[in-house]
């Protein structure tokens, strides 16, 4: 039973075609409703207008005006139509589909008792909206036999306006009735019942809510799981369990709160055989998933391809434990209304696990994306490197052999030429490999000949030089400007140091896993905080540029002075 928006405020009665007796009885009526709910107004429309209702609809001019302080809408809204018809053979009474309507045929001998109690059972069930269904049924309320607000296939004759049907209208009508009753029933039923009793779909729009809040934490926790590299058959499994076993708990929170009315007695609401049918379902979901992806779709197809095709076979395998529970169960009325919230739960599960695949590939993507920028970065920035290298490397070689052909100007002319000719043959040689990164030993090995051609101008006898590569290794590609560097500081910090005969020796050979480049001179010894200076960093960097951490650089001065290169065969 419920309050209609309409009579909130005022009750109203309008009569058609009314005979003495009719109109006696509703006076009556009202007069009792009056006592029963004085805190509204119930009034005949002609006494509250001052008007009868033909008249008033029709005057266009009471829709902009008031009647004491109530809207044109609210009055016409509030007011019941009684109509009376003439049969001379049955009593007959009821409503029309809208309620406000109510209709009466009575006999002529018909009394006025009896009038009565027909007009006001239509007239306070009118007020009173019944609801005809079992939503309540959960409270156990009984009504006493005789009430009018039982049930209404009694004779209306043997119904009386009990005290237990005033006590419910003048709740129903009672100015702060919501409260009074949403009090009564939180202290006398549990609150999941009165909840429902309440208001139905505001407890089902909690419901909703609380589970739509645990789902997706359990849809963020399950998709954490899913989003792994790993593909082993158990990274599909404990994904697919938490996935069923959360479902699994979210519809007992649904059926505890919402489906309290006739409690489902089937064998899948106990704990054990839920968990099996979890279980089982689980594992199959979870082989079909796995072996049919990691097998099939992920050896064959595109990515394209292969998103459609696992969102097509995750949406058909998350039905199979509505396939198990259809055959242990059953197929009952209710198969459709519980599939369909099913049906949006495994689409919004396809649709959680096709955005999670689309990001890890879009992820994977970028990642290599830039993985082959930063490649070709790194590329760039060694190759510029190599680039500053060389042009330091020729300037520093270009001013001291200039420095020794100024000093043999003085001394011997053809021997400042043989000298000039010599560096024009050297930086030729620069000139044409302008931009490499790699040469071979034999040409690397004919610039430091040529380099040494020219210092042996400007030593002449102080100083020798000895070149041994071993057999097969002239082709073998090494950094440019690798070896004159270490040749250079041999002559200036060796040779130039001595004053009889200097010696360098140039050796590399083919070691069990690395090349052994070595050069030794019988000048002073390496001190022992020695500083590389400029030519021994300049051979680092062409080291680490090239090798990274895998080349190593070392020198000594037991058995004899020496500086060894140490370059891995296989990289």
């Amino acid at each position: 039973m419920k309050l209609l928006k309409n009579f909130q405020s005022t009750i109203l009665f309008t009569l058609k075609n009314a005979t003495k007796k009719d109109s006696l009885a509703v006076s009556e009526i009202i007069e009792s409703l009056k006592k029963v709910i004085p805190n509204k107004t119930i009034e005949s429309f002609s006494s509250f207008t001052k008007n009868n209702f033909s008249e008033y609809t029709k005057d266009k001019t009471n829709r902009n005006t008031k009647v004491q302080g109530y809207s044109y809408s609210d009055i016409i809204s509030s007011t019941i139509k009684i109509y009376f018809e003439t049969d001379k053979y049955r009593n007959k009474h009821g409503s029309n589909e809208h309620v406000k309507s109510l209709y009466f045929s009575f006999k002529e001998d018909t009394n006025l008792e009896d009038r009565k109690k027909y007009i006001q059972y239509e007239i306070l069930r009118t007020i009173c909206f019944i609801q005809d269904n079992n939503d309540m049924l959960f409270l156990n309320i009984t009504y006493p036999t005789e009430a009018i607000f039982n049930s209404p296939t009694y004779n209306i004759l043997d119904k009386e306006f009990t005290e237990i049907d005033k006590f419910l209208v003048q709740k129903l009508y009672a100015d702060n009735f919501k409260q009074q009753f949403s009090n009564y029933m939180y202290k006398t039923y549990p609150w999941r019942y009165a909840n429902l009793f309440i208001n139905k779909n505001l407890a089902h729009l909690k419901v909703y809510t609380l589970i739509g809040f645990l789902g997706l934490l359990m849809f963020v926790l399950a998709f954490g799981l899913f989003n792994t590299r790993k593909t082993t058959y158990l990274h599909y499994f404990f994904p697919m369990l938490v996935i069923l076993l959360g479902l699994m708990n979210l519809h007992w929170i649904y059926s505890y709160i919402i489906d309290i009315e006739q409690p489902n007695s089937s064998s899948l609401n106990k704990p054990i055989y839920s968990f099996l049918y979890v279980l089982s379902s689980a594992l199959i979901i979870s082989f079909l998933l796995w072996i049919i992806e990691q097998k099939i779709i992920n050896n064959y197809l595109g990515f394209t391809y292969q998103f459609v095709m696992k969102l097509v076979l995750t949406f058909s395998v998350l039905h199979i434990p509505v396939l198990i529970g259809y055959f242990l169960i059953g197929k009952t009325n209710e198969t459709l209304p519980v599939y369909i919230p099913l049906f949006f739960i495994f689409l919004t599960l396809t649709l959680g696990r096709g955005l999670l695949m689309y990001l890890n590939h879009f992820s994977d993507s970028l990642v290599k994306q830039k993985e082959i920028e930063l490649r070709k970065l790194k590329e760039l920035n060694t190759q510029n490197e190599l680039k500053s290298l060389h042009a330091h490397i020729n300037p520093h070689f270009l001013y001291n052999a200039l420095n020794s052909i100024a000093s043999l100007m003085h001394e011997s002319t053809s021997k400042a030429e043989d000298m000039i000719l010599s560096l024009s043959d050297l930086f030729r040689y620069s000139i044409n490999r302008k931009g490499k990164k790699m040469s071979t030993i034999e040409d690397e090995v004919e610039m430091v000949e040529n380099y040494l051609k020219i210092e042996k101008i400007r030593f002449e006898k102080r100083l020798q030089f000895t070149i041994d590569v071993e057999k097969g290794l002239l082709e073998k590609e090494i950094p440019m400007y690798l070896l004159q560097p270490l040749i250079e500081n041999a002559v200036k910090h060796g040779v130039s140091k001595v004053e009889a005969s200097g010696v360098i020796n140039l050796e590399i050979k083919q070691g069990k896993n690395s090349l052994h480049i070595t050069v030794s001179d019988n000048g002073d010894d390496f001190p022992e905080d020695m500083y590389s200076g400029y030519g021994l960093q300049s051979v680092y960097d062409l080291l680490r540029l090239c090798y990274g951490d895998k080349a190593f650089l070392n020198w000594t001065n037991t058995p004899k002075k020496s500086i060894t290169i140490l370059i891995p065969s296989q990289l």
